[in-house]
């Protein structure tokens, strides 16, 4: 089973904790590494219009990006994500999305919530009840076992595609960086970027729709 698919599989059940830990920190690890370059790439076309429609240009993504990650108080990830349902149209769809420690940023993981150590925590129902008896119950509708969705979002979530992210862990940057060398690292994490790889995991295909009643999903 792909860490991904660990994830969000276990991202409901407490007692599955550390395994929902360690393969989400493997997986944003690795999807980390995936989108580096050793040299300068160029932003494809598509990636560039959907950059431009959605912070207005390179450079206010840029700094915006990389403020984000700086004012981090703590380790986790900043993701570029594109939204495939939702209020906005193409090609105005992308946002940044912060995640501290192991937090995920696939929809279908935040049932759990990341700011809690689940090792320490039980259902509030009954201490024999476990987290997945809990599940079930609670998410009893479209969000229970049986529900005919393929992949069950939390509630308030959207249909996203990762497109990249950076790590703030402080042993990615602290040795070569120093204490206060968060944001060089920043500076020079942008220039390694492979911006062919992160357009890539974008389906560009994929523009949010609304009806008149609310959000339906990307066709």
């Amino acid at each position: 089973m792909k860490t991904k698919e660990l994830v969000v599989k276990h991202a409901r059940d407490a007692s599955m904790a550390s395994l929902f830990n360690h393969a989400s920190m493997a997986h944003n690890n690795h999807f980390f590494f995936e989108t580096l370059s050793p040299t300068k790439t160029t932003i494809p076309s598509d990636l560039a219009v959907h950059i431009d429609g959605s912070f207005s240009s390179l450079d206010s993504f840029r700094t915006t990006f990389i403020a984000t990650a700086a004012a981090m108080f703590g380790p986790g990830f900043v993701w570029l994500v594109k939204q495939n349902t939702g209020p906005k149209p193409a090609p105005d769809n992308l946002a940044i999305l912060t995640t501290y420690i192991a937090g995920s940023p696939y929809p279908g993981a935040h049932f759990r919530l990341q700011p809690l150590d689940q090792n320490t925590q039980t259902t509030g129902i009954s201490p024999n009840m476990s987290a997945v008896d809990y599940g079930v119950n609670i998410y009893a509708g479209s969000f229970g076992p049986h529900s005919i969705r393929n992949t069950p979002m939390a509630p308030g979530g959207v249909g996203l595609d990762i497109l990249m992210c950076v790590s703030t862990w402080e042993h990615i940057w602290l040795l070569d960086h120093g204490v206060d060398g968060k944001r060089r690292f920043l500076e020079a994490w942008w220039e390694k970027i492979n911006w062919k790889v992160v357009s890539d995991n974008a389906d560009w295909s994929k523009k949010p729709h609304r009806t008149k009643i609310g959000v339906r999903k990307s066709v």
